[in-house]
């Protein structure tokens, strides 16, 4: 009795360190995305989650997104919660944009495109231009 105890314990230890390594900010990263954290533009970390990228073709790009906010960031847009993204890849430059529904209520992300880990801007933009920016940092899970 005490070696299938033991043995369930070693077990349950070993999946919910292994299950950390998928999560971020408790938020669960599917296979094959990225985690993400993105910034204001002072350096505060303001959003978390994650970003999936799936190449259609050598150009174009579609996925999703989830992320939370950190504390009570301002005017940072339709960065928070879930949905679709889509975007391009030109000259291993990274364009996507996190709201391809919206007209004038978008966040966008830019980067050099890397497999592994995508650093880059993102800026909140309406109507009137650009209404908020920051950085953000994503590696592969």
């Amino acid at each position: 009795m005490k070696v299938y105890l033991l043995i369930l314990v070693i077990l349950l230890s070993i999946f919910c360190f292994c299950d950390k390594d998928n999560s971020i900010n408790g938020i669960k990263i599917p296979a094959g995305a990225y985690a993400y954290t993105g910034y204001d533009s002072t350096g505060v970390k303001i959003v978390m989650g994650w970003t999936k990228i799936v190449f259609d073709d050598n150009i174009y790009i579609s996925g999703e997104w989830e992320l939370d906010k950190i504390g009570d960031p301002e005017n940072i847009g339709p960065q928070v919660g879930s949905g679709n993204l889509v975007g391009s890849l030109e000259n291993h430059q990274l364009f996507l944009n996190l709201n391809p529904d919206f007209v004038d209520n978008n966040v966008f992300l830019t980067c050099l495109y890397d497999d592994q880990k995508l650093t880059g801007k993102w800026n909140y933009s309406g109507f009137p231009g650009i209404i908020n920016y920051g950085t953000f940092v994503a590696e592969k899970k």
